[in-house]
């Protein structure tokens, strides 16, 4: 693994143990992140495509292999509760099986940076998320544009209203399997148009190999 370059305007989370670890871990199974970040205080990785839960876990291996501190969204079930594959209740914010240690799950859940979001509030996830990170003169906030994993026509707009309304740069990143790597690609400026920015972001994201999918932006050969 390439060290990323580390500027004063980062997060630092200096790992001493789980750093090294991280590093062999990513070693092992061979997997790399690819490119630098920008020397911005506030920074969002806006990664595609999203096809399995192993994104989310290459993600944290690499997070344990650096020494900046990242964001990153889960429903609030995840944070508190035994997450299984089928649904027992039709309350998304109550998935899984509660057990008696979910305040320690949700402590170090959030210690690792993860931000939980409830759906069923009347405020949308992407003000939990603004509300949350608002208060912070630092963060790296890690995305996955898509949202959901089966999705591949579009890319959800939270990246551009978070984004804005807390003035913070985006770093289009590619979640390539074929090469195994996640590539932080060059810094993307937002413009005025949510459009225009989700066809530019869609364009970087065209023809990667996900896991279980390639993006293919619609209308693009």
């Amino acid at each position: 693994m390439k060290d990323i370059r580390i500027t004063k305007n980062h997060p630092i989370k200096k790992r001493y143990i789980l750093g090294p670890l991280g590093r062999v871990i990513l070693k092992l199974i061979n997997w790399d992140i690819v490119g630098n970040l920008p020397d911005n205080k506030k920074i969002i990785i806006a990664s595609a495509p999203h096809s399995s839960s192993f994104d989310s876990i290459y993600a944290f291996f690499v997070c344990m292999a650096s020494d900046l501190k990242f964001y990153f969204l889960g429903s609030i079930s995840m944070f508190t509760r035994i997450v299984v594959p089928i649904p027992f209740k039709k309350n998304p914010d109550k998935l899984g099986i509660p057990h008696p240690f979910g305040l320690i799950q949700k402590k170090v859940m959030m210690n690792f940076g993860g931000i939980p979001v409830w759906r069923t509030k009347s405020t949308g996830v992407t003000q939990q998320v603004i509300d949350e990170l608002k208060t912070k003169d630092k963060f790296i906030l890690y995305l996955t544009v898509e949202g959901l994993m089966h999705t591949n026509k579009t890319i959800k707009s939270g990246f551009y209203y978070i984004g804005k309304e807390l003035d913070a740069t985006i770093v289009p990143t590619k979640i390539d399997y074929k090469n195994r790597r996640f590539e932080l690609m060059s810094e993307y400026k937002l413009t005025d148009s949510l459009e225009i920015d989700k066809n530019a972001l869609m364009d970087i994201y065209h023809q990667v190999q996900g896991r279980n999918k390639i993006f293919l932006k619609p209308g693009k050969d």
